[in-house]
């Protein structure tokens, strides 16, 4: 029986406003992330850092936040090893789980894997972008040149095609929406995903067509179950401009309309977090609604598990090294 590992890949995120770990985290995500497109010099970084945590610390505390995205990560790779084992392809496959900017690092389960096993990347984001599979595709780079010649493949999967995403995703909220019996004309519908800028320095991939791709894949599939349906962004504050509208006049623009009753859904992330949940319902409480019901990412969802399966299952391992591979 071949022996095929998965490794599962999110930034990670501390489960609790921990200083220390929200340090940490916020510092490695500076080192490697925000300096690869803003140019920050290196001596203001500490600062930002200290002033990351203590904010993210302070605003955790004041909402009694504590991040399940680890813990949703560790049920998403049982739940994904299940459905890899129930392909029945003669494959022993085993899931792991990494993360960008906190333990284990990438890198570190890779080193564990022995050499002549064939090694599947899935970073758990919806759209390929330089902030998120470009990320995974720069460590192994860099991994790879560190290391001797390795015999077998280590790759970086796509992720789930856009259209069969939005159809997973719709099939989702639909049945949270028989679930709490809502939804009609009289309710609308908001589709949050990160924001990007919409000017980025030459070589950014920003994600922005393919996340645009799902939300109206989405859209056109739920349209008929509400009365408004709009996009809505999560933006950074500073850098340049950022998609539009930004979450908060997506929500001005549904109460102006005469909504009341809103359902927000989250559906740019895989999986729940700090972002999708606790910025959501910040920006939830910027309205005067009747009802604001706010779903949950696909999390663990089966739906998703097997479409990743087919994903991976799908592509044979090929006899390539991790700097040739393009995804």
């Amino acid at each position: 029986m071949t022996v095929r590992h998965v490794i599962l890949l999110t930034y990670g995120e501390p489960p609790s406003p921990d200083y220390g770990a929200q340090l940490k985290y916020s510092w490695r995500i500076l080192l490697g992330l925000t300096r690869t497109v803003a140019p920050i010099p290196r001596p203001v970084l500490p600062i930002i850092a200290l002033a990351r945590a203590r904010s993210r610390r302070s605003l955790w505390r004041t909402e009694g936040y504590a991040s399940p995205l680890e813990e949703i990560t560790r049920a998403q790779a049982g739940a994904l090893e299940r459905a890899l084992a129930e392909k029945g392809d003669g494959s022993d496959w085993r899931v792991h789980v990494a993360y960008e900017f906190r333990d284990p690092l990438l890198t570190d389960v890779l080193d564990g894997i022995p050499a002549g096993e064939a090694v599947d990347v899935v970073p758990m984001y919806v759209a390929d972008s330089s902030f998120t599979h470009g990320i995974s595709r720069m460590t192994l780079r860099d991994w790879e040149r560190r290391r001797a010649a390795r015999p077998a493949p280590v790759r970086v999967v796509p992720p789930v095609e856009e259209a069969d995403f939005a159809a997973i995703a719709a099939g989702f909220v639909e049945r949270r929406l028989d679930e709490k019996g809502i939804g009609g004309p009289d309710w609308a519908l908001v589709l949050a995903a990160h924001g990007t800028l919409l000017d980025p320095r030459p070589g950014i991939e920003t994600g922005r067509a393919a996340t645009e791709c799902v939300a109206a894949g989405i859209s056109q599939r739920l349209a008929g179950r509400f009365g408004m349906v709009i996009n809505a962004w999560l933006n950074h504050k500073f850098g340049g401009r950022w998609t539009e509208p930004p979450v908060e006049d997506a929500l001005a623009r549904v109460a102006a309309a005469g909504y009341q009753r809103v359902v927000y859904v989250p559906f740019g992330f895989y999986s729940d977090n700090a972002e999708s949940e606790l910025e959501g319902r910040i920006a939830l409480r910027g309205q005067a609604w009747k009802e604001a019901v706010h779903l949950p990412c696909l999390n663990e969802d089966p739906t998703l598990a097997e479409a990743l399966a087919r994903r991976i299952a799908g592509r044979p391992p090929v006899s390539v090294t991790v700097n040739k591979e393009t995804g």
